[in-house]
This record gives structure tokens, C-alpha cells and sequence, in this order.
């Protein structure tokens, strides 16, 4: 009788432009099944015929944490993910401390968190060019900040509570080499 594999969850969490696209990409190289809490969001705004936009995303998202529980994100993320025939999946865009709390609570979950200095994180957006991402310094310190903690308790983003409950903490400072390798070697723990 063939035994059935343990399915593995990955969840990627950290700050404007701190690497979690690229630790996603590279995991989706890897055959890993790809959602995100964000996916969530951009349903509900297309629901409610709204431009995409980073200020309606976070809009939304507080709107539906408020509706539905600060879990909701995450719980929708995760019916979607748990479905799939695949046994390697990962979450993206967690941000907030009770997604956290939610996704902890089951089986063969790990958090990855990614981070780099804010000066770095405005040069990657600056190169990456990406048409809804802030421009100015003033406008990315702004999102930054929101995205750091907003919201009542865990209602709201708070990405420094996520990066503290993570299972491995990446510092993105040096070559897509360097960062494919840490995480190379963290799945090799894990599997």
C-alpha cells in the first residue's frame, strides 16, 4: 500500500519589495503550487468593480477583516491551497498577525519571512517599475508604514508581528544566488 505524502505549505511574508516575489517565483521553478492572500483581495475588488490598485488593496483587505474576522484572508487562501493535488504550495502576501496565528494552527505549515533595509526596498521598487507601486520616497515610506501596522490589534497589516512569528527569517541583502540557496536549504530541512 503506497503511503500518501505530507503536504508541505510555505508561507511568505515581509515588506514592500524585501524578496517575497522572488522567493515565490523561484518556488513555483520548483513546482510548488502558488496563491495568495493578495488573489483574495483582487477577487473582491473585481466583485465590487474596483480599480486595482495598492491603496484599494489594502482598503479592502481591512474592509473584509473588519466583515469577516482578521483570519479571513487567510482562511480563504487556505481552502484553495488545501485543495490542490499538489503537496508542495505556497502563500504569499501574508500580512497580518492573525493570518498568522490561523495558518500556524495547521499541519506542515512554515513561515518564511523576507526583509531587506528600507533604502534597498526603494531601490527595488525604483527598478522593478511596476505601475502601481509608489515613486517617491515620501509615497513608498507611506505604504511602508501602513503596511508595518495599521489597524486595530490584529485587525489590520502588521507585518513586524509576522516577521517575529517566522520559522525562518531571510535577509535579502545579497545575490538572487545567495537567497535561492538559503532557501534551498531550508526545504532540504523540512522535506
Amino acid at each position: 500500500m503506497a503511503t500518501k505524502k505530507r503536504k508541505i505549505i510555505i508561507g511568505l511574508t515581509g515588506p514592500i519589495a524585501g524578496g517575497k516575489g522572488i522567493v515565490a517565483d523561484f518556488l513555483k521553478e520548483k513546482n510548488f503550487f502558488y496563491s495568495s492572500t493578495s488573489d483574495r483581495i483582487r477577487e473582491e475588488l473585481k466583485k465590487r468593480k474596483k480599480e486595482i490598485t495598492r491603496e484599494n488593496l489594502q482598503i479592502v483587505a481591512d474592509d473584509l477583516r473588519k466583515k469577516f474576522g482578521p483570519k479571513v484572508l487567510a482562511k480563504r487562501t487556505w481552502d484553495k491551497v488545501i485543495k490542490q493535488k499538489n503537496n508542495f504550495c505556497v502563500i504569499d502576501s501574508i500580512r497580518g498577525e492573525a493570518e498568522v496565528d490561523f495558518l500556524k494552527t495547521k499541519p506542515n505549515f512554515y513561515l518564511i519571512g523576507i526583509t531587506a533595509p528600507r533604502k534597498l526596498r526603494f531601490q527595488r521598487v525604483k527598478e522593478r517599475n511596476r505601475e502601481k507601486d509608489p515613486i517617491t520616497y515620501k509615497s513608498f515610506l507611506e505604504t511602508d508604514k501602513a503596511d508595518f501596522k495599521s489597524g486595530q490589534g490584529k485587525f489590520g497589516r502588521n507585518i513586524k508581528k509576522c516577521l517575529k512569528k517566522a520559522d525562518l527569517l531571510l535577509k535579502n541583502t545579497g545575490t538572487l544566488r545567495e537567497l535561492e540557496k538559503k532557501i534551498n536549504n531550508y526545504l532540504k530541512n523540512i522535506k
